[in-house]
């Protein structure tokens, strides 16, 4: 009898060490599930997916600049974005501050990129002035001044360049606010004229654009953005042969791959 409980308690004891060794494998095979998917996480965000937000300037009952033929500034503005979008999308996450014909604030257009934790705030505009004749691209970047329209042409100064409506002094600490806000730019100042120097290269190799110069401002749109930004003026919708071009939608496309190509050159220097 005692050697018939032996041998059941020695095989109660075999079967308890195997069932152990059978945890064991178990818990570390779900340590290292663990580790590997904290691993995988990580290494995804190291290198995921830049997001690229395009903004295409005014819309709504703020139509911007208009051209001879009846083109206007807001419905290039949006066409553009549309076709930049399409070129930037294999490579990018695409965010529109806008992708229809209303109007969006100032502030509202900085929160949306900032919300997004954007790599790079786009806008799109055209120019427009008194001069039918002129023909050439801008492209600005932040550049804090004492006066709001320094280092801007008189042209440029238009509804996406100006205080929001809703941006009343109605308390004595606002003035501080906005200087908390504007310096929010500043700090990419550097980044952001990298960037403009970029696709001023990447445009210029375009033989329809005959000029494209780069140029500091203290444009309100660029106010607040918590990342490098640029705004890219596609020539003077005032002249007539730059209008023809800008509804031309191979002319389009041949520029927005340009644009892409500036914002590859940017990311990867």
């Amino acid at each position: 009898m005692q050697a018939f409980d032996m041998i059941k308690i020695e095989r109660n004891n075999k079967k308890s060490g195997v069932l152990t060794i059978f945890l064991l494998l178990i818990i570390a095979l779900l340590t290292g599930s663990i580790k590997l998917s904290h691993a995988e996480k990580k290494d995804s965000k190291s290198v995921g997916i830049r997001t690229i937000v395009i903004d295409p300037g005014h819309g709504g009952h703020d139509q911007g600049a208009g051209g001879s033929g009846g083109s206007l500034e807001k419905d290039i503005s949006l066409n553009f974005a549309r076709i930049l979008a399409k070129e930037l999308k294999p490579d990018y996450e695409v965010v529109f501050t806008r992708n229809g014909d209303y109007q969006v604030t100032l502030t509202r257009r900085a929160s949306v990129a900032n919300h997004h934790r954007a790599d790079m705030f786009i806008s799109i505009h055209t120019g427009g002035g008194s001069r039918y004749q002129m023909d050439f691209w801008s492209i600005f970047y932040y550049q804090k001044t004492d006066q709001r329209n320094g280092g801007m042409r008189p042209e440029a100064v238009g509804p996406d360049n100006i205080q929001d409506n809703n941006q009343v002094n109605i308390q004595d600490n606002v003035e501080d606010l906005r200087l908390n806000w504007d310096h929010v730019q500043v700090r990419y100042q550097k980044k952001s004229r990298a960037l403009a120097g970029c696709m001023k290269t990447q445009l210029a190799g375009n033989p329809e654009i005959r000029e494209v110069t780069v140029s500091a401002a203290a444009l309100r749109v660029l106010e607040g953005l918590d990342m490098p930004a640029i705004v890219i003026e596609t020539g003077y919708l005032t002249n007539p042969k730059t209008e023809k071009r800008l509804n031309d939608i191979s002319f389009l496309t041949d520029v927005a791959k340009s644009v892409k190509k500036g914002v590859d050159v940017y990311l990867t220097r």
